[in-house]
């Protein structure tokens, strides 16, 4: 918040450097302010939500804590656009009064087109960070995808998996948001869900979770699984899992389960003949730092899940960053579900996130028979999102013909 705060300053002063308002100061000062409110705004309203939540206070979030972070994200957006162009006012200061005279002589200066262009950022800006963090909060796309698969298990011919993954439930995400989810999977009849990690950040949360969890997992006929992110580690992992614990909800850690031990035992309303089984893996999140340990971990991770796992069994995979789409290839693992990127949520940035290192943003990929799918994130730790709604993912097993 310190550096939002400066930022929100700079912009200030970039701002006035171009249109030349006369009043620096004064600027200055409102800039400063509406940082400082908004920072402490938000602050206030992290210190109070656990009273709130005690209290049965169930809104999706706090207007003024809200209005605090479309204010901070419109310095930031605006930060670097004003910076460009007063480096271009910079530059095309006049050097000589003859050329200032042509310039008035001609029309609209340059100067007065990057003034006019400054003027302008201040509000599209804002209007960015309105849109998208309002938005970003409230819609949820419910993607519906066919996979299909030669060596498909006959009883899972036309078997319905959903997903939500980071939902990171906490100051702007409230437990309606999760209800909403569930209601949305739940509405395109899936067999079993797949929860991929960050699922919460406001511990003061966990009762209301577990509630709904509760309320919600018989209608998923065949359980709710789950796998851990890294948020489930900043957080508190004990607190965490035994609130999962307490639910029926599956929780995998670098081991799997036998959904069913072939020709559809095990699962509600499927039958078949084909006698391969069907398993439910899932690796934990990895910590390792740099490229070379990162991938020796995410190996290790998966050859342990997949140990009790016979050869020839159809697997789904659960993991938390979507790097483990590699290790899903290289296993001949038919179907790998992720997250953790969030999709990069503001989808201009979308190439300079891959291009840090995250070779599966978002949506599926396929290498052969095998898939692998990137959740752009069901809920948010922050909810600015613009091109890139919150997802809730189903998938239809297909066999190809």
């Amino acid at each position: 918040m310190v550096i939002t705060s400066c930022i929100c300053v700079v912009s200030a002063l970039l701002w006035d450097y171009v249109v030349r308002t006369g009043h620096r100061w004064l600027l200055l000062l409102v800039a400063l302010l509406l940082a400082v409110l908004s920072a402490f705004g938000l602050y206030h309203y992290e210190d109070l939500f656990p009273g709130l939540v005690a209290s049965g206070w169930d809104g999706l979030y706090d207007r003024k804590a809200m209005a605090g972070l479309i204010w901070l994200l419109a310095c930031l957006l605006a930060f670097p656009c004003l910076a460009v162009v007063a480096i271009a006012r910079f530059f095309c200061r006049p050097r000589r009064r003859r050329r200032r005279r042509q310039r008035r002589a001609s029309g609209v200066t340059r100067r007065a087109f990057l003034k006019g262009l400054a003027a302008l950022v201040p509000a599209v800006a804002l209007a960015t960070s309105g849109a998208g963090n309002l938005l970003g909060e409230r819609d949820l796309d419910t993607t519906y995808h066919v996979l299909k698969y030669k060596n498909l298990p006959d009883y899972l011919d036309g078997y319905k998996i959903g997903q939500l993954s980071d939902l990171h439930m906490g100051l702007f995400f409230s437990p309606r948001r999760l209800q909403e989810a569930l209601d949305a999977v739940a509405a395109q009849g899936v067999n079993r869900l797949e929860i991929t990690g960050d699922f919460i950040d406001e511990l003061a949360l966990l009762p209301k979770a577990r509630a709904i969890l509760e309320a919600n997992v018989h209608r998923f006929p065949d359980g709710i699984d789950f796998c851990y992110g890294n948020h489930e580690y900043y957080r508190d992992f004990n607190a965490i899992t035994a609130m999962l614990e307490a639910t029926p909800v599956r929780v995998l850690r670098n081991s799997s389960f036998q959904a069913s031990r072939g020709c559809g035992q095990g699962l509600k309303g499927r039958n078949g003949r084909d006698g391969r089984s069907f398993y439910i893996a899932a690796a934990d999140y990895s910590f390792a730092k740099g490229d070379e340990a990162f991938a020796k971990e995410r190996e290790q991770y998966v050859r342990e899940t997949l140990a009790k796992v016979p050869e020839d069994a159809f697997v789904v995979l659960l993991a938390h960053h979507s790097a483990f789409i590699d290790e899903g290839f290289a296993h001949h693992i038919p179907l790998t579900l992720c997250g953790h990127t969030h999709g990069a949520q503001f989808a201009p940035i979308a190439p300079l996130v891959s291009a840090l290192g995250f070779k599966y943003l978002r949506g599926l990929f396929q290498k052969g028979e095998c898939k692998g799918y990137v959740n752009r994130g069901t809920g948010h730790w922050l909810p600015f999102r613009v091109l890139c709604s919150r997802e809730a993912s189903v998938f239809e097993l297909r066999k190809q013909a």
